[in-house]
């Protein structure tokens, strides 16, 4: 995956934000006002944008449908290696933890 837009990651962000506070995505129009564009087809090509990069996905018979995708990238992995490594002390290859990472890492290669 290419490297998001400073104007993609903002509107990415802005989603996320939105429904954590208000428990349900924004409406087009919300995402325009706070961008900034000029009317919702903007903000519907950005939200287009963002589907096609696999980061949101939208249900079409439902309102406010933006959901954002988990992404689990290498942080995710190491984060969750190293908080074992700090409770135990030592993590072994054969870890479920260690094989999840393995093979987030074949994917991503």
């Amino acid at each position: 995956m290419t490297a998001l837009t400073p104007k993609m990651a903002k509107c990415f962000r802005f989603i996320g934000a939105y429904a954590l506070q208000h428990g349900v995505s924004p409406k087009l129009d919300e995402i325009a006002a706070h961008m900034g564009l000029s009317g919702r087809n903007s903000a519907k090509r950005l939200v287009d944008e963002l589907e096609d990069r696999g980061l949101v996905r939208r249900d079409p018979l439902r309102a406010r449908n933006i959901e954002l995708i988990e992404q689990r990238g290498a942080d995710f992995h190491l984060k969750r290696i190293l908080e074992v490594v700090e409770q135990d002390g030592i993590i072994g290859l054969a870890s479920p933890l260690v094989a999840e990472a393995r093979e987030f890492m074949g994917r991503a290669a």
